[in-house]
């Protein structure tokens, strides 16, 4: 028999803190929804599993170190026994934390700094917190599909060029270089009464959204809320983001979209959870396990021409403070700096060869397999077909990030996620991680 205990705990940052997820210093001068770290911890014959799913943008080993000491010391889960997951929303936690505000070269707030240094402990107690509230419960697995609010950033051009995210409506797309994931694995868990008390869910879209300084968790905060409206205040969801490195809300064939558009998403995947949740079949297999293992990838390579050309840029290129940079903005000798200090700092710090971990979790025989980084779709599906059960969940940002891992023929200077500094792992790091994880199944 399964015993299940589930928490959740607010980890909002304070006002002034770096917003994450583009080129320019955002402060956090709103909150649009709270944040969370939310955590299930399973048990089964005495051995126990944990999932951490936290908003924020990525990973990073140093913070999961952290977390992981502190949950070991306080509930004895390992860490091969530890999935921790971020979401990967745009409005969240701020990567690796040293987004945070600035005023010439003072923090803004010593709180912030404060907030850091906490931060690894209250998400990490939220696994303590759940172990402490383990009952036996039974899980019961359904698939759903969400169409109409996830699409393939990267389109081929009449040019025969791929490009990512060109200009909505723009008479040279001829079409999507692939179909979005539009899946919706549910894994919901019940107590002995039939009282739920939380889901395990998977979808595969960037949580990009929200443009601004205002926090939130993004189209996830609206999920969340929504099935507290069905199954009750108490009811906790834990978010694992699909393979979406290549995927995002945009509509190309829609000049643009309504300032509330990740409520609608919220909404509409919480419908179809909520459907889904009625057709689920209770797992038959009582069993528990779990395998974290590492696999080494060679770092990604990059011409000495453009290594030249981004020092060179760094070089004579001034600065422009308070300039909003983004891959399409009107000033792209301020975007292609931003490039290519990415660049430079990638290759500055990053070795050779990197170990990459992935992770396996099976719950009776519903699995759950986490890459980590921002992988695109093709990955998943190549995963999801080796499994061939149809039970199973796909997560990235799991445990480390590494930027984006592309497949081997989107490697172009017009798809921004194999720019390099955006793809810091080799062509084949997709291939080599589903292999593995493929094999990691017992």
């Amino acid at each position: 028999m399964f015993k299940f205990g589930f928490y959740e705990k607010e980890i909002t940052p304070p006002l002034g803190c770096g917003v994450p997820g583009y080129f320019s210093i955002r402060r956090g001068c709103d909150v649009l929804d709270r944040l969370y770290a939310r955590a299930v911890v399973i048990e089964e014959s005495g051995k126990k599993v944990a999932i951490l799913s936290i908003d924020g943008l990525h990973p990073k080993t140093d913070v999961c170190d952290e977390i992981v000491r502190r949950v070991e010391k306080y509930t004895g889960i390992t860490r091969e026994n530890l999935m921790i997951a971020f979401t990967h929303s745009h409005t969240a936690l701020p990567f690796r934390f040293e987004g945070i505000a600035f005023e010439g070269d003072e923090i803004v707030d010593d709180s912030i700094k404060g907030y850091m240094d906490v931060f690894p402990r209250l998400v990490a107690d939220c696994v303590t917190l759940a172990n402490l509230r383990l009952k036996e419960a039974v899980p019961s697995f359904g698939m759903g599909e969400v169409q109409g609010i996830s699409f393939c950033r990267d389109y081929y051009m009449k040019n025969g060029t791929p490009q990512t995210n060109p200009p909505r409506t723009s008479p040279e797309i001829v079409g999507s270089v692939t179909e979005s994931d539009k899946e919706l694995p549910v894994l919901i868990v019940k107590d002995e009464n039939k009282n739920p008390l939380g889901a395990i869910i998977g979808f595969a879209c960037h949580a990009d959204c929200i443009s601004g300084e205002k926090l939130s968790g993004d189209y996830v905060s609206i999920l969340t809320k929504e099935l507290k409206k069905t199954y009750g205040e108490d009811f906790v969801t834990i978010f694992l983001l699909g393979c979406s490195g290549d995927v995002n809300h945009f509509d190309v064939s829609k000049a643009s979209d309504a300032s509330d558009h990740y409520v609608m998403m919220g909404k509409k995947i919480a419908a179809e959870a909520v459907k889904t949740v009625e057709s689920t079949q209770e797992l038959k297999e009582a069993s528990l396990k779990a395998s974290l293992e590492y696999v080494e990838i060679a770092r990604r390579a990059v011409e000495e021409e453009k290594v030249a050309e981004a020092r060179h840029i760094i070089e004579t290129v001034k600065e422009k403070k308070g300039v909003k940079i983004s891959a399409d903005n009107t000033d792209p000798e301020q975007y292609k700096l931003a490039m290519a200090k990415r660049l430079v700092g990638f290759l500055d710090s990053t070795p050779e060869k990197l170990n990459v971990p992935v992770q396996c979790i099976q719950i009776g025989e519903f699995t759950i397999y986490g890459f980590n980084s921002e992988i695109f779709t093709e990955f998943g599906k190549i995963v999801k077909k080796g499994d061939g059960t149809g039970i199973n969940l796909v997560a990235t940002l799991c445990n480390e990030a590494f930027g984006y891992v592309p497949t081997r023929d989107m490697f172009y200077d017009t798809i921004y996620e194999s720019r390099p500094g955006s793809s810091r792992l080799d062509k084949e790091a997709g291939y080599i991680m589903a292999e593995k994880l493929i094999s990691m199944k017992k």
